[in-house]
């Protein structure tokens, strides 16, 4: 996970600052102090107290990406935090930076948690409330206290949270390893630290000349061939356990640890939801946002707020991918309703401080028409379903019609190329609205599209495609992607997802059931989910989805090979025979609303 403020967002502006005709309110105090926990650990951990007499309320913050970066390029202006009248603190979490121990990512979070919001709210300058916000990393310590049971925690704020579940979008996806954002995750944001933090110079250059090696496969490709999960290479010792989670089996206990999916009633505290729709961890929240909803209509608890952009993972700036949604899509504007550090201090003020709760419950960024909609809840209520069918001779329409097929070759030596979306990688692999049309030149990518639209079509809610296939092996992955195909035929992706055939009886969130392979020449009905955006289709642009065997390195290349015990099986090429009409209708669905929200 990354830490919320890679140089892509200090480029483009992610961090707000305060107005020009805002006078800079100067933090009265800034204090570097030891938290101590249970068992001795000391966490580094910055205070900002305000001006005047307190106490307080606090915000904390802890993440693994050093804290003192966020006084100048965090994802809000601490200042104006301090400013707003809440004491505010920023921590290195355990083994990171200037905090003492071994860092464990995740399953430590739930105890230090706990113990760090009881010291924060012990304080004299804390009137014995606490509100956590932070991203990625920092949203998942936040939802660890909460379960651990932290009285003190009144109120989070988490942005771009994989918090909900392991399987959709963290670790994996539609059963399919997320090798590519693991690795982005492992090598380049945490080993890097933990390098510099070995005593012994023998094994730090060791540790080195494994981080070296690893440089080599991500940049040669090697570390993302099919089968590279389980052979050969030697990744750095100290995170070895980034990749060893991604070979423990769907339904591991590990893939629990201090995630919500169980445990959705104890997150009993009011929750304000951040996401992009071309962040990696878009699944997650949207479907945190869901339960928590049913459950405050259920049972009268506290309902989430929700906040989603036009954004990446680590890019609030509104351009993404090619793509600019317009001044009004960043974070430091927000279509007039001030930035992301306004809003985070009108929740806190309602959550910890029972002021007017002046802002709707769901605000998105609806792309296409590029302007904010407020809605009581997402998707909203008189939503409908739209089916668009593939046809013969590559159409997309909303009927089905007779029997067809077309064919693709999955070739796992020479997998399709990752190309946007809502990716956690790496150069040259950015997120966003990517232009797809190298991509579907290919000849193992096929394609079906509307004819050009007469009138708009607005997509606000789940989309999802069923995929009736053959294969000739026994396992198989279908990526799908929702592109955009303009007047100019740039064809743009909205949305996308995978499922490997083995996986399909799998929850993709809970991750009970079993794996089963395929069974070659037989039809099998895949539905493949392509998590929710909203996103106007305008007149004379087209609907299109492609259908590819992969797409690296953002997921694990599959063998075609169905391998139970998850051992290295040798990879074989596979035809993928995709069936469509109305005995076998594959098709698109869409939550579509008409009119527009205004």
């Amino acid at each position: 996970m990354s830490d919320g403020t890679s140089a892509a967002q200090r480029r483009t502006g992610f961090r707000a600052t305060a107005p020009a005709d805002e006078p800079a309110a100067p933090v009265a105090e800034r204090r570097e102090t030891r938290c101590t926990l249970r068992d001795g650990t000391r966490l580094r951990t910055l205070l900002l107290i305000p001006h005047g007499q307190g106490p307080w309320p606090a915000l904390l913050t802890r993440h693994p990406y050093d804290i003192a970066r966020e006084e100048r390029e965090g994802m809000l202006d601490v200042g104006r935090l301090v400013a707003a009248g809440y004491l505010v603190a920023l921590q290195d979490v355990r083994g990171r930076f200037g905090s003492e121990g071994v860092f464990v990512p995740c399953a430590q979070e739930v105890d230090d948690g706990v113990d760090a919001v009881a010291w924060l709210a012990g304080l004299p300058e804390c009137d014995g409330t606490v509100g956590m916000w932070g991203a990625s990393y920092a949203s998942d310590t936040q939802f660890a206290a909460l379960l651990g049971g932290s009285p003190g925690l009144r109120a989070v704020a988490p942005a771009m949270t994989p918090a909900m579940s392991a399987l959709d979008g963290f670790r994996f996806r539609g059963g399919v390893p997320e090798i590519g954002s693991t690795l982005a995750w492992t090598h380049y944001a945490i080993a890097p630290a933990l390098i510099g933090r070995i005593g012994s110079a023998r094994e730090r250059e060791a540790e080195t000349e494994r981080w070296e090696a690893t440089e080599r496969a991500v940049r040669d490709r090697s570390a993302f061939r099919a089968g590279a999960l389980h052979t050969g290479r030697d990744p750095e010792a100290i995170v070895a356990w980034g990749l060893e989670l991604l070979r423990e089996p769907l339904g591991s206990a590990r893939h629990r640890e201090g995630k919500v999916v169980d445990r959705i009633d104890d997150v009993d505290v009011p929750a304000f939801l951040i996401a992009g729709w071309f962040d990696v961890f878009l699944g997650s929240t949207l479907e945190l946002y869901r339960r928590l909803l049913r459950r405050a209509k259920g049972t009268g608890g506290p309902a989430p707020r929700l906040l989603v952009g036009p954004w990446t993972h680590d890019d609030f700036s509104g351009r993404a991918g090619g793509a600019d949604f317009g001044p009004e899509a960043s974070a430091d504007d927000l279509g007039g309703h001030g930035d992301l550090t306004t809003q985070h201090v009108l929740w806190f003020d309602a959550a910890l401080r029972a002021a007017p709760a002046d802002f709707p419950p769901v605000r998105v960024f609806l792309m296409g028409t590029n302007r904010w909609i407020e809605l009581e809840e997402f998707p909203p209520p008189g939503s409908r379903s739209l089916e668009l069918y593939l046809n013969a001779e590559g159409t997309l329409t909303t009927e089905a019609a007779g029997p067809g097929e077309r064919r693709l070759t999955s070739d796992p030596s020479c997998p399709v190329p990752t190309c946007g979306g809502p990716v956690l990688l790496f150069g040259p692999f950015g997120a966003g609205p990517a232009d797809q049309t190298a991509v579907e030149a290919r000849r193992d990518v096929v394609s079906w599209r509307t004819a050009p639209l007469t009138g708009e079509l607005t997509v606000m809610g789940a989309v999802r495609a069923v995929v009736h296939l053959t294969t000739t092996g026994n396992d198989a992955d279908v990526i799908v992607r929702l592109c955009d195909e303009g007047p100019d035929g740039v064809s743009r992706v909205v949305s996308d997802g995978v499922q490997r055939g083995s996986a399909r009886f799998v929850d993709p969130v809970t991750g009970v059931g079993e794996r089963r392979p395929l069974e070659p020449g037989r039809d099998h009905e895949f539905v493949i989910d392509l998590w929710s955006t909203a996103h106007t289709f305008l007149p004379g642009h087209r609907v299109r989805v492609d259908i590819a065997p992969s797409s690296s390195p953002r997921w694990d290349v599959g063998s075609n090979v169905f391998d139970p015990a998850g051992q290295a099986a040798e990879p074989v090429v596979a035809v993928y025979t995709i069936r469509h009409g109305a005995a076998r209708p594959s098709r698109l669905v869409l939550q579509v609303v008409t009119p527009a929200p205004s």
